[in-house]
């Protein structure tokens, strides 16, 4: 009996056995399996260079917006050869220029040797170098105009300096502005360094002789008219010498002229004249006929008269002037707003009144450095 159980529970624990192995497992919750590199998002890449934003870069100096060149300013001057006291006014358009970057003129001076068909030329040849405008210190008071007038229909301006032009009617007024002295003004200042001499002779007729230059029309009567009507408004009996130098309007030629006035004229006090020129050839006249008692005045500026008056020498009592650097600095001034700013300029520029310099005031002025003497 015992041995049939236990063949009986050994068949029941075999079945069991075999039927529990041929069960599936049950289903187990699987790991959560790894993605791949294939499946992970990926990271946001850089940029290549070709794709990032490209920096701004630099202009190239071809690129760079170019400076503005140069504006051609023509400046025909009257006399610079013979009559250094232009130079001056070369001086004050250069001077100008220096002060006033902005204003970036470029010049070509040209010097007209006081000859009209000269200037002509001169302004011609302007024109042709490129000249966009043109400062004029004419040879004469009208030769001009009809060139003026046509190249001012071209679109090229005038300033017209020191030479007051006379025109014939409104229609010949093309220029943009005149920039000059007043010569009578000059005359009035000489006459008033004569009647200072004057008053100390004691005389209620004195003499004086005024060497004029006829051909430089007005400009010459208005110096004339100044002291003449100055000596006698102080002196209503003085007597006035008015003699007119018409040949080449240098020392040797108002020399000549004098001498013969000086032998027809036992009495003259004072002596006064166009330019330094003109006086300068009286005094030599004075001296080679030992005339000691005249006494001179100069007017325009000279380092021969100053240098006179400095050294003492009696005979030379004043010399009266007007500044050339101030005249070529305005003259130039008004180009600038004219031809640049297009500002509508006076008729007349406006410039200092003249000086006397004395033998008692010398020391005041600082001439010996003047490069335009």
């Amino acid at each position: 009996m015992s041995k049939k159980f236990l063949i009986l529970m050994t068949i029941l624990l075999l079945a069991s056995m075999l039927l529990t192995a041929c069960q599936p497992a049950a289903e187990q919750p699987k790991a959560e399996e790894p993605t791949t590199a294939a499946e992970q998002p990926k990271a946001e890449e850089p940029t290549t260079a070709a794709e990032q934003p490209k920096a701004e870069e630099p202009t190239t100096a071809a690129e760079q917006p170019k400076a503005k060149e140069p504006i051609k300013i023509g400046v025909s001057i009257m006399e610079m050869t013979a009559y250094t006291w232009f130079l001056g006014a070369k001086e004050g358009c250069e001077k100008y220029v220096k002060d006033h970057p902005e204003a970036n003129f470029v010049f070509q001076f040209e010097d007209s040797r006081s000859d009209v068909q000269t200037m002509l030329n001169n302004i011609d040849n302007l024109v042709t170098w490129g000249a966009k405008g043109i400062i004029l210190f004419p040879a004469d008071p009208n030769s001009a105009i009809p060139v003026m007038k046509q190249y001012v229909k071209q679109g090229i301006p005038f300033v017209i300096g020191d030479y007051a032009q006379q025109p014939a009617s409104d229609e010949d007024i093309v220029w943009s502005t005149f920039v000059g002295h007043d010569m009578k003004a000059l005359g009035v200042k000489a006459g008033e360094v004569a009647v200072e001499y004057l008053k100390t002779l004691g005389k209620e007729d004195p003499v004086a002789l005024f060497v004029s230059r006829p051909t430089s029309g007005k400009v010459s009567q208005d110096r004339i008219d100044g002291f003449s009507e100055t000596v006698l408004a102080a002196f209503p009996k003085a007597r006035i010498i008015v003699e007119g130098d018409i040949g080449a309007g240098s020392a040797d030629s108002a020399q000549s002229l004098v001498e013969n006035i000086l032998q027809r004229e036992p009495v003259i006090d004072v002596v006064s004249g166009h330019n330094d020129a003109e006086v300068i050839g009286a005094y030599n006249a004075a001296v080679a006929a030992n005339r000691t008692e005249i006494k001179f005045i100069g007017i325009a500026g000279s380092k021969e008269v100053l240098t006179y008056i400095d050294k003492g020498n009696p005979a030379w009592i004043g010399e009266v002037l007007q500044d050339p650097v101030v005249l070529g600095y305005q003259a130039t001034d008004a180009m600038y707003k004219v031809l640049i700013l297009g500002q509508k300029v006076p008729l007349i520029y406006e410039l200092p009144q003249p000086v006397a310099i004395t033998p008692a005031n010398i020391a005041e002025f600082d001439w010996k450095s003047w490069t335009w003497l």
